[in-house]
């Protein structure tokens, strides 16, 4: 998940913020962020709310580091085709983390039959 954060870290830089102005402006929790990255993720909730209010950080380029960091403005006239990429992303970002959630539950299953 180190890349998940390297890449919030480089969209911080270019839009002049830090980890409290985040907070602030999503109204996450203060020091969730700090939190987060001790732990290595953040919550399904809080990406969300990162997600809606930068509009313009592209959530597939934040996940998997493929595509741009920034959104290409939306027209009039391609926003409809704009925004199911959007919907059909942020899915298989959701579809990607419960993978990885449920995989998780398996290695922690498989430690405790370690024991």
């Amino acid at each position: 998940m180190s890349g998940f954060f390297d890449r919030l870290d480089k969209y911080m830089k270019y839009k002049g913020l830090n980890d409290n102005k985040i907070t602030v402006e999503t109204g996450i929790s203060n020091g969730l962020i700090g939190k987060a990255r001790k732990r290595g993720g953040l919550s399904q909730e809080n990406i969300s709310k990162i997600l809606n209010t930068y509009s313009d950080l592209d959530a597939n380029w934040w996940f998997r580091g493929e595509g741009e960091m920034i959104l290409k403005e939306m027209t009039e006239e391609n926003s409809s085709i704009e925004w199911e990429k959007v919907v059909r992303s942020q899915q298989e970002l959701l579809d990607f983390k419960q993978h990885e959630i449920d995989r998780l539950k398996i290695e922690i299953e498989e430690l405790k039959d370690i024991r």
